[in-house]
């Protein structure tokens, strides 16, 4: 999905259908005269141009760029004796398919090589795009600024230390011996007296500060030398977006005939054969030139002139020969040129090379490099000990606190008696309260009572009342033995009564043990939760933790992007704002050149996560962004985008 893709794919459509049309035009005669004596070699020979037109068609929208060494190759067959003087040929048919063919055949070439040519000034604005970003970065920040100093200080020091002026020393030392004495105290005097001066302090402050200013002046000086060769290749884009191939071709049939009777898209092919020629060879790349464009397209229509002249008149061979010779050369030797031409100039400009920019802390780990061994060896006991216990620990925590903790709540899930919270055995209370009536009722009949009535009756009531906590006949004679506990002690009576009351308060605790063991029972599911939610808890932490370290940090990912998309669609509009527009309202060629680039950038970004309607969305809009032709319609449909697909950039 790329803007340059979708512009080589809509050519080499424009020239399929002028194949179907040139098939229409003379298959009919070809047919008949197929056996003919003598026409053997142009079957032939129009066999083979059809294998290379077939050949540098578009088979892959995805890809529809061949790849530069194929080009050269398909190309190169483009000559003798595919190129054979077709106006020999006995039968004028057969001779004017074969022109026709021809001239297709070097059309797919051309568009081709403005597709490598596209994408490679397309490649390079995005390296340069990276580049000025990264010095955008430094200059913003007093801190990468001084690590830029600091990294840079060799270099500088040993360019300075080379320029220094080799007989500098000898001509000081003739100096000293030659002047008089007097004339030295009087220097050393005026040299002092200035040190005082407050203007002196500005200058050893500035000359304290000098390497930054320097460092920045010099960041600055490359971030603009970037900047002209992006604004150059930006020219480039839109001068051959908006000039090569301008002419459509229509589905109507007549008016395709008109346009190959009248020769306008051979000069088409010419012309753009010649732009691209002329580009590569006179792209600026030390200074900006503001009507670099325009100066192109001129030396290009000169030069076009002599094409014009042979192939309007359509008695020429030599034409489609010369063009293809003109398509080699620029894809085998200048478009190569460029390309290291460009590196060279990114290197040169460009952020400092590892080397430079990470000397520093490789130096410090080779000078410490020692002493971290002899460390590692000295302790490798205490490390080994200290990785055991770290694996002992995760291991035994995974298994008190997630697999113990899970194992029990499945068991309440069944009502496994094993898993149930008890706060006391089963029969504990029953048997102290069988015990407390037994003693009360021990105690009673010792003392006489009842003395009345059924006895069994009386036993039965005062075990129910003891059930049911009352103490009234113990507490009782307990209060009288208060009133002469010496007697009540040495008759056992008071010891009796103290003992039974203790027991009544175990009874008392055990039930009120029993209702919170009984709480306890209706809640346990819950609790099992809560016990095995903080192993839960910690260890999807800890996952996380080590997922978003050494994983590929998806989510982080996704929100870089979607902070990449919202910055290219403000490039975008940045650009139609502050572009200059032409007489007739359009983009000048370096603007639609940015353009260009900046829809690149948001077609790369919102493809690695919008998808489907989203993406067709999306791509609809970025091409009816580029097929605008005035400016304020264009800050129209970057607008819609904005609100449309507002989601995918929050």
């Amino acid at each position: 999905m790329s803007v340059i893709n979708n512009d080589i794919c809509r050519l080499d459509a424009q020239l399929d259908q002028v194949k179907q049309q040139i098939n229409d035009l003379h298959l009919a005669s070809l047919e008949l005269l197929k056996n003919a004596d003598g026409l053997d070699t142009a079957m032939n020979r129009m066999s083979d141009l059809e294998d290379v037109i077939s050949s540098l068609s578009v088979t892959s929208k995805s890809q529809p760029i061949l790849p530069p060494e194929h080009v050269i190759e398909f190309i190169s067959k483009l000559s003798h004796p595919l190129l054979e003087p077709y106006e020999l040929l006995s039968h004028a048919p057969t001779g004017h398919a074969l022109e026709e063919l021809t001239w297709l055949a070097v059309a797919k070439a051309a568009v081709q090589t403005l597709g490598l040519i596209l994408k490679s000034f397309l490649d390079q604005n995005l390296l340069l795009s990276d580049e000025i970003f990264y010095w955008d970065s430094v200059l913003g920040s007093y801190w990468y600024t001084g690590v830029y100093t600091i990294q840079t200080s060799p270099f500088r020091i040993w360019h300075r230390l080379m320029k220094a002026r080799p007989g500098r020393t000898d001509r000081c030392a003739e100096a000293r011996f030659l002047t008089p004495v007097s004339f030295k105290w009087e220097k050393f005097y005026d040299s002092i007296k200035r040190c005082y001066l407050t203007g002196n302090l500005h200058a050893l402050r500035a000359r304290i500060l000098s390497p930054f200013v320097t460092a920045k002046f010099d960041m600055r000086r490359k971030r603009e030398k970037l900047k002209t060769m992006k604004d150059s290749n930006a020219n480039g884009i839109g001068l051959l977006m908006k000039q090569c191939f301008p002419i459509q071709i229509n589905d109507d049939s007549h008016h395709g005939t008109k346009c190959r009777s009248d020769g306008h898209w051979r000069n088409m092919v010419c012309r753009s054969v010649v732009l691209m020629e002329k580009l590569l060879q006179n792209l600026p790349s030390d200074s900006d030139i503001p009507d670099f464009g325009e100066g192109i397209l001129s030396t290009a229509n000169k030069e076009i002139m002599p094409f014009q002249t042979q192939v309007g008149d359509m008695c020429t061979s030599q034409a489609p020969e010369r063009v293809a010779e003109r398509l080699h050369n620029t894809v085998l030797n200048l478009l190569p040129a460029y390309n290291t031409h460009s590196l060279t100039n990114v290197k040169n400009f460009g952020r400092p090379p590892l080397l430079v920019r990470y000397w520093l802390p490789w130096t410090a780990g080779l000078l410490t490099a020692s002493t971290s061994l002899r460390i590692l060896v000295n302790r490798r006991h205490e490390l080994i000990q200290w990785i055991a216990n770290v694996g002992e620990t995760t291991i035994e925590f995974w298994s008190n606190w997630v697999i113990d903790p899970t194992r029990r709540l499945i068991g309440t899930i069944k009502h496994d008696e094993k898993s149930e919270i008890a706060l006391m055995s089963k029969n504990s209370l029953e048997a102290d309260r069988a015990s407390l009536e037994r003693m009360v009722v021990d105690f009673i009949l010792d003392r006489g009572e009842p003395k009345h009535g059924d006895s069994s009756l009386d036993i039965n009531s005062i075990a129910n009342k003891v059930r049911e906590g009352d103490l009234t006949p113990v507490l009782r004679a307990y209060e009288k033995d208060l009133r002469t506990p010496f007697v009540g002690t040495l008759r056992g009576d008071l010891v009796r009564a103290l003992l039974i009351q203790i027991q009544k308060t175990k009874v008392d605790v055990e039930i009120a043990i029993g209702g919170i063991d009984a709480l306890l029972k209706s809640q346990e599911l819950v609790f099992g939760f809560v016990g095995l939610t903080p192993g839960i808890l910690v260890s999807y932490a800890s996952i996380r933790w080590f997922w978003g370290l050494f994983g590929n940090r998806k989510g982080m990912r996704t929100g870089r992007q979607q902070d990449e998309l919202r910055h290219a669609l403000r490039s975008a509009h940045r650009t139609l704002i502050l572009s200059t527009a032409t007489a007739t309202g359009l983009l000048t060629y370096k603007d639609h050149g940015l353009l260009i680039c900046d829809t690149e950038i948001l077609l790369q970004k919102a493809g690695s996560f919008l998808k489907g309607a989203d993406l067709r969305a999306f791509q609809e809009d970025i091409d009816d962004l580029i097929n605008q032709k005035t400016v304020d319609r264009q800050l129209k449909i970057v607008g819609r985008m904005g609100w449309v697909h507002s989601k995918w950039m929050q």
